[in-house]
């Protein structure tokens, strides 16, 4: 069982981006989250999103980026819109003021520079439609994800409105509860009257280990689910890069780097750990969970 025990983490568990942003809650759990693995689904990720936390992502001991194919579709189907470069026409026909260029194109440069470091993977899962976005946090010091611990799962992706401004769903997961949120109080209109009085009976500890089990089996659903499909997903670190590269020199003129070996990270986003990260999943022995068996065997049924 895991026994990392975090610092109190009163927070709300639905996050509408109206009373409480995707974008926040964020904040505050990679605040804690120092040198530990996370990994992260979704169907869209642009420059603006990803700046949004990147100073907290650059502080991971290692991050699997899960992406839906379509997260690189091409330039002229859907341009990276959430950069927020607005166009602008004259009579000689330029589209863009070089002050508009300056901060997206930083903006992709940094982004490329923060993919390029060992502890940033890259998939994309074109085994399957993906359609799917969560985020999975590890207590582990290291990448052998052993002791999941938060998760939030629900609609927003990794884009600036996803974590801002969008009218979404996403729902908090936490291994770690407190008295406080199991307070019989927090339960009156929730429990019958036996209900309670059964509770009563119980102690403080009993109370909390019986609200954690829930939690703790979904948490281990949702991390063999992701490591099924990172599995089954396609190297996409290349791809993402190469996509980058084409998108800056489209729209804003600017030349194509060549990236044959990483480089360093600005230096606002250095990271923190001279190996740059930690040994992939993939080249972690470990036994199959009885959650991968039990996912792996619903899928062949």
């Amino acid at each position: 069982m895991n026994t990392i025990q975090p610092p109190n983490m009163a927070r709300p568990l639905l996050l509408d981006n109206h009373h409480a942003t995707l974008n926040e809650t964020l904040h505050h759990l990679l605040a804690q989250h120092a040198g530990r693995a996370l990994d992260i689904c979704t169907t869209r990720l642009t420059p603006e999103g990803w700046a949004l936390v990147r100073d907290d992502l650059q502080q991971l001991g290692n991050l699997r980026l899960l992406l839906h194919p379509a997260a690189l579709t091409t330039i002229d189907d859907e341009p990276l819109e959430d950069t927020h470069v607005t166009r602008t026409h004259d009579p000689s026909g330029a589209e863009r003021s070089q002050a508009s260029q300056e901060e997206p194109l930083a903006l992709i440069e940094a982004l490329i520079a923060f993919l390029q470091q060992e502890h940033v993977e890259v998939r994309l899962a074109e085994h399957t439609h993906l359609h799917a976005r969560c985020f999975l946090f590890y207590a582990d010091q290291d990448s052998a994800r052993i002791a999941p611990e938060t998760a939030i799962s629900g609609s927003s992706d990794l884009t600036r409105a996803g974590l801002l401004t969008n009218a979404e769903l996403n729902v908090v997961h936490r291994a770690h509860l407190t008295h406080e949120d199991i307070a019989l109080k927090r339960f009156r209109g929730l429990l019958e009257r036996e209900e309670r009085t059964l509770l009563l009976q119980c102690s403080q500890e009993q109370r909390l280990l019986a609200a954690r089990l829930p939690t703790l089996l979904l948490l281990e659903h949702l991390t063999a689910w992701f490591a099924h499909h990172w599995e089954h997903a396609t190297d996409g670190k290349d791809h993402l890069i190469a996509h980058l590269q084409a998108h800056k020199a489209h729209y804003y003129g600017a030349p194509i780097k060549q990236h044959d070996q990483p480089s360093e990270a600005p230096e606002e986003a250095q990271s923190p750990h001279e190996n740059h990260g930690a040994v992939p999943l993939s080249d972690i022995p470990r036994e199959e969970t009885w959650a991968e068996y039990d996912y792996t065997q619903h899928q062949q049924d």
